[in-house]
């Protein structure tokens, strides 16, 4: 079992276990990639993908309401310190936020890099404060 295939199982076999939302997209072509079925506010997805210039790394997704683009989230972003790389992609409909881990840097399972990665956006998403245009108010 090569080292993708190890982390896939480890992350079958967690959510089997305490988090049975996860949906497995079986399409997805890039390595591995899970779909949360909760239904709240937000989407969540994770992915387990690997290059061959780059090592293994774990992607947690969280994709908000094109709303959060009348706030101040790329402020936010841009001054916050994590242990994992951080990124926001801003589309017409809405915003994908990413926090990201080399295998080489991860200090817990798949599962515990997503409760933190998922910790620390809804802080971020909550810290947040929306923009008012006093022109139209």
């Amino acid at each position: 079992m090569n080292l993708i295939h190890y982390y896939r199982q480890q992350f079958i076999e967690l959510t089997a276990q305490f988090e049975k939302v996860w949906e497995e997209d079986s399409d997805y072509k890039f390595g591995f990639l899970w779909r949360s079925h909760v239904g709240s506010a937000y989407k969540e997805m994770f992915q387990i993908t690997q290059t061959r210039q780059e090592s293994l790394c774990l992607m947690y997704v969280m994709e908000l309401p094109e709303s959060y683009k009348r706030t101040n989230i790329s402020e936010v972003i841009k001054h916050v310190t994590s242990a994992y790389e951080l990124s926001m992609y801003v589309f017409a409909s809405k915003i994908m936020l990413t926090s990201c881990i080399s295998i080489e840097n991860l200090q817990q399972t798949s599962l515990g890099f997503i409760h933190h990665a998922r910790a620390e956006m809804i802080d971020l998403v909550f810290s947040a404060i929306r923009q008012v245009d006093y022109e139209t108010v």
